[in-house]
């Protein structure tokens, strides 16, 4: 085995929680923020513990459904899973980690209260009592037809890297937040964010978020086109309701990635700071951008935003890391600088039962965008093989698209098979910037294949682009397919006392999935001439790279080994702290 490949997802850099509520995760990419939900406050848990086991309680495990007509008397409580109702509950609805969904003519004469999960509801449906929504999820332990509060999750404590002070209510809220943002890399080192946020309900079902943070780039040393400052500021107003609406504007200062498509932020984040091993590419991007949705149902959102940002080159700097910090990082390539003018519509259809680990649904994305710049600054030294030039004349455009399809199938008890078809590249205009193009080979997606195996590159051999492995191809498609079998383990016990029966949860683990994969996949230069293809045409099916490969996934930490089966590669291995797709 020539090659071993390690990544660790969880957070973007080690750290330590104290005094924290929330913490606030800059992703770069997005220009957005992410607010990590707060932990469960105790009483609340112990709440929801007592409510599902009060024998007067029914219930339900899973996505459940209650039809139009149908009704349910006394209090109902709902676990990992939806509940979507149009009918009736005669007492109240409980909704442990998954969202309670009211269709149009649902009634709940009691309270509604969901932990780890979301309430959307229409206009039409009833609630008698209060409606309480708590985004942290509950910890807890099956004993039995009951549950139990769990030990604190230690892999959630690690990713909590931030301080938070907040005042006011559940309805208005005001927080002076310091914490890490976005991923360790070689550009920006460790990001660090700071500001207030503001969140308030200015109507009913209409609430008012107001984001202003700086954020601290702590690699230092940087050139005169930017500073060790970066910033956020983010306002958006959005209905709750079903049908609901939102408006949103951005103004920003950050490190973008390239092709963020692959692995997910936190594993680049934990390989550079471990391992000196980054594998994104970065830009600048400084600009403004607004964006509205509309949600008619809970599966369906459409997305438009318009956004106006220069996006200019940035060096790779010295960051130190854990391992190898002795070794120079790979070079970040230039890409084309310019001020871009970008016009993006996003479909998103999302049935999955989960977010975090789903086992039946659909997930379907679809993004079209045209973007144009009238002063573009082609970067040196790529030839004609790899692209047509790029026009100055104030008329640059082109037109991109990219589509995410998954299916998530239970098809035993403990068995799930998951499908996932990715496409996407140039539909149309001038040719693609280097920060737009595509590459394959990796961890991820082809874990059986060396980093950007397939990167259309070969032909670039300008000093400014040595050994800087930059992604150059104008398409990509890809297709997974994995199997996951659940494995159970369990101590045997030599008592078969009420006693030993009851506490029999705590001699069994959840076990792990046994992950069977295959992948396939390739990237390609599209136009006339040796090594590309027409713009009407895929790769040949004998042509794409493919690998297989076996893996042990215990609860998102999971070891891999992949071999690829088209080319003369090694087996290579990956360890991972989230599910692949």
């Amino acid at each position: 085995m020539r090659a071993f490949v390690l990544l660790v997802l969880c957070a973007s850099a080690p750290g330590f929680a104290a005094a924290q509520d929330t913490a606030i995760v800059i992703q770069p990419e997005s220009g957005g923020v992410v607010i990590r939900p707060p932990e469960l406050p105790r009483e609340v848990a112990e709440d929801a513990v007592r409510r599902y086991n009060a024998p007067t309680t029914t219930r339900l495990v899973g996505r459940s459904r209650l039809p139009a007509g149908n009704e349910w008397r006394g209090d109902v409580a709902v676990r990992n899973g939806a509940i979507v109702m149009a009918g009736r509950i005669d007492g109240t609805l409980l909704v442990i980690n998954g969202d309670a969904i009211l269709d149009s003519g649902a009634v709940v004469t009691g309270d509604v209260i969901v932990v780890g999960g979301t309430v959307a509801r229409r206009a039409t449906t009833t609630v008698g009592g209060e409606v309480h929504v708590y985004p942290a999820p509950l910890a807890y332990r099956v004993k039995g037809e009951e549950i139990a509060l769990a030990p604190p999750d230690l892999r959630r404590w690690f990713q909590s890297l931030g301080i938070e002070k907040s005042w006011g209510t559940a309805d208005s809220r005001s927080s002076l937040s310091l914490a890490t943002g976005g991923t360790f890399n070689r550009v920006e080192g460790l990001p660090v964010v700071f500001g207030p946020l503001f969140d308030w309900k200015l109507h009913q079902n209409v609430r008012l978020r107001i984001d202003a943070l700086g954020i601290f780039r702590t690699a230092g040393d940087f050139t005169d086109k930017r500073s060790d400052l970066g910033y956020l500021f983010r306002t958006e107003l959005r209905t709750g309701e079903l049908p609901a609406y939102g408006v949103e504007f951005r103004a920003f200062d950050d490190v973008a990635p390239v092709e963020d498509w692959g692995l997910r932020s936190g594993e680049v984040g934990w390989a550079a700071f471990l391992f000196q091993r980054d594998y994104r590419d970065y830009y600048l991007s400084k600009g403004l951008a607004g964006r509205a949705f509309v949600q008619p149902d809970r599966p369906l959102r459409l997305d438009l935003e318009l956004r106006h940002d220069w996006e200019t080159t940035v060096a790779a700097r010295d960051p130190w890391t854990v391992f190898r910090n002795d070794q120079a990082w790979r070079p970040n390539p230039p890409i084309d600088d310019g001020h871009y003018t970008t016009l993006r519509g996003t479909v998103t259809f999302d049935t999955r039962n989960e977010r975090l680990d789903p086992t039946a649904g659909w997930f379907l994305r679809a993004r079209i965008e045209h973007s144009s710049s009238g002063d573009v600054k082609p970067a040196t030294g790529v030839p004609s093989a790899v692209r047509e030039p790029i026009r100055t004349d104030g008329s640059y455009g082109f037109s991109r698209l990219f589509l995410d399809f998954r299916r998530y199938t239970r098809i035993s008890p403990s068995g799930r098979m998951n499908l996932r078809v990715l496409a996407g590249g140039w539909i149309g205009g001038d040719p693609l910037p280097l920060q737009q193009r595509f590459s394959i080979g990796g961890p991820d997606p082809l874990a059986g294949y060396g980093f950007r195996h397939s990167a259309c590159n070969r032909d670039i051999i300008d000093p400014a682009f040595t050994n800087t492995q930059v992604a150059a191809c104008d398409r990509v498609i890809l297709a997974q397919a994995e199997y996951r079998g659940h494995l159970s383990l369990h101590w045997a016990s030599g008592s078969s006392t009420p006693e030993d029966e009851a506490s029999k949860s705590l001699l069994t683990l959840q076990g792990p999935d046994l992950v069977v994969l295959a992948d396939a996949g390739q990237a390609w230069l599209v136009g006339d001439g040796p090594g590309r293809l027409a713009a009407d045409r895929l790769p040949t099916l004998g042509s794409w790279l493919a690998d297989l490969g076996l893996g042990v996934d215990w609860g998102g930490f999971g070891v891999y080994a992949a071999k690829a089966v088209t080319a003369g590669e090694p087996l290579r291995f990956t360890l991972r702290l989230d599910r692949r797709f």
